[in-house]
């Protein structure tokens, strides 16, 4: 049996679960949480909101508070710089997820058996047995090819002071999958867990593997933006990559290291009739659905899909046309918490088993009780609260979901945005925080002061990079263009980790700044008071997020932003 039907047989069993949960989700989430409590009643955390005495839904509400981040901030840095144990879970801590969190530094997060386990099966092995399924649907005589592909992300993690890594949780799956990676992956381990990024041109060597092997049958990604990004970089270099190919060479304006370079020097052989045939197929032109062409067993892509990335399914359409796409689910840091059952799909179903679920309607008066999973209604929007394995309880996720139907009893879900999020061009998470903190940063080291700033999120470039838009108390020169431009993105990679990847990985361009013209939001604060708003209800113009203000802001962009 082949590892491809082998990655089905997990994915099926994965799928039963979720099945037999969704028959009976809050029977199941009871258990979940009672297991929950019952294995943390003793750890610090739970003795301190009386786990131990919890009996029911009702006392747990009670008894446990709503909680952010900030609220864990500090066992956490106990755990990983001290060891200490016991704090806000029982669980053996195996490693640590990252993410976008506070200004200045992301959140780390604990991971322990349970929830690895949820992310390993539903994050990997229900992807194969989806697009199993689909090719069965489709042609019942069809035979599943095996799988093999490029995978378009970067593994590597980083080890914390206590010793244990630190990935994204997206990246955690394929860890765990590293020594068997080789068989189902056109890159090599040495690209997928690269030692220095920083210093390699990934796409180039991503592309150059998979270009060369016909039987490429998937696509995979963390998030569809880096499938865009790489049918990007293809369109731009094909010519050189065709002639690396067809000599066996590495062109010397490849970026990468001596080390890198000299193996695969040696190792890649001339391939002068796949460089033909590339060739000849990209000389028709890029309109006509290039991935069927190059790949003819190409069967399937995958990626993380939201509402916020719908743009680009479009873009990477252009590249793979109808090829199916397996939307991974919908997980975080904090836990796998749905499942997409099918190809093509834009909702997922919620995996009663995984996490305890909680719902706040976004129109919520103060004081109100969160909802459990079987009191949300179908068309409404709700804030997810969830308690996990790994010492999260009744955690705000300030991830905002549309309850869209129902799959068995289990709701289905469409992940709409987050809470206070300011901008996401490519799955990012840029918060209003962030772009304030990066401005105060740029304030502090030019020692100019600002009138205000808004940010834009171009998509007209490829890849889209943002616009910062600021006016000075004083007046602009030429040379502070460059210089605000070089302060943003190092103050934008220093308070987003997620932005730093991105940019390095060429899914977001360099950042612009354009100075504005003397009292432009004093003009824009007397133009929304003579429609009638009162000004102490006039908020900041942070994000330019609908055509007026773009209309109105860019056109009064000072002459001196467009000098370099």
């Amino acid at each position: 049996m082949g590892l491809s039907y082998f990655g089905v047989i997990l994915g099926k069993i994965a799928f039963a679960q979720v099945n037999s949960a969704a028959s009976h989700p809050m029977k199941t989430q009871k258990r979940i949480l009672k297991r929950i409590l019952k294995k943390s009643k003793n750890t610090e955390y739970g003795k301190k909101y009386g786990f131990k005495s919890i009996k029911t839904l009702e006392d747990f509400r009670k008894s446990v508070p709503l909680t952010t981040y900030a609220d864990y901030e500090d066992y956490v840095d106990r755990m990983v710089t001290k060891k200490e144990k016991n704090l806000i879970t029982a669980y053996h801590v195996s490693r640590y997820c990252s993410s976008s969190g506070s200004v200045g530094k992301p959140k780390i997060l604990p991971k322990t058996a349970p929830d690895l386990w949820n992310m390993q099966c539903l994050g990997f092995s229900a992807s194969v047995a989806c697009a199993y399924k689909h090719i069965k649907k489709m042609d019942k005589k069809a035979k599943f090819p095996d799988q093999r592909g490029p995978l378009v992300m970067v593994l590597t993690g980083h080890r914390l002071e206590d010793g244990k890594m630190c990935n994204g949780a997206g990246q955690v799956p394929l860890t765990y999958l590293k020594s068997i990676t080789p068989f189902f992956s056109t890159s090599p381990l040495d690209i997928l867990f690269p030692e220095n990024e920083e210093l390699i041109d990934i796409s180039y060597y991503q592309l150059r593997f998979a270009l060369q092997d016909r039987r490429v049958s998937y696509l995979g990604s963390l998030v569809i933006t880096l499938l865009t990004t790489m049918f990007n970089y293809l369109e731009n270099n094909w010519r050189m990559l065709c002639d690396d190919i067809e000599h066996g060479t590495i062109n010397p304006g490849v970026k990468t290291t001596p080390e890198l370079r000299n193996k695969y020097e040696k190792k890649f052989k001339p391939m002068p009739q796949r460089a033909a045939e590339l060739r000849a197929e990209f000389e028709k032109g890029f309109d006509d659905p290039i991935a069927p062409r190059i790949w003819p067993r190409l069967t399937w892509a995958y990626g993380m899909v939201g509402a916020n990335l719908a743009v680009y399914v479009d873009k990477v359409r252009r590249y793979i046309g109808d090829t199916p796409i397996h939307n991974m689910g919908f997980a975080a840091a904090e836990g796998y918490f749905a499942v997409t059952v099918e190809l093509n799909a834009k909702d997922y179903v919620l995996v009663p088993y995984s996490v305890f679920f909680e719902f706040l309607p976004l129109d919520a008066p103060d004081g109100m009780a969160p909802l459990t999973l079987d009191e949300v209604e179908e068309g409404k929007e709700y804030e997810l609260i969830v308690t996990n394995h790994s010492g999260l309880y009744r955690y705000r996720l300030e991830d905002v979901v549309k309850i869209t139907g129902k799959y068995g009893n289990a709701p289905k879900v469409e992940f709409l945005y987050r809470l206070n999020l300011g901008m996401n061009i490519a799955n990012e998470k840029t918060s209003t925080r962030m772009i304030d903190w990066a401005v105060t940063q740029i304030s502090e080291a030019t020692g100019d002061s600002f009138e205000g700033h808004s940010f834009y999120a171009d998509y007209s470039t490829d890849p889209p990079h943002y616009v910062m838009l600021v006016e000075r108390t004083d007046s602009a020169s030429p040379g502070d263009k460059e210089e605000y431009e070089k302060l943003l993105d190092e103050n934008m990679r220093a308070c987003n980790e997620k932005y730093l990847k991105y940019r390095r990985w060429g899914m977001i361009g360099n950042p612009e700044v354009l100075f504005l013209q003397k009292n432009t939001y004093a003009d824009y604060k007397e133009l929304l008071r003579s429609r009638g708003i009162v000004l102490n209800q006039i908020k900041p113009v942070t994000v330019i997020n609908s055509d007026e203000r773009k209309e109105f802001f860019f056109s009064h962009v000072a002459q001196v932003s467009c000098k370099n």
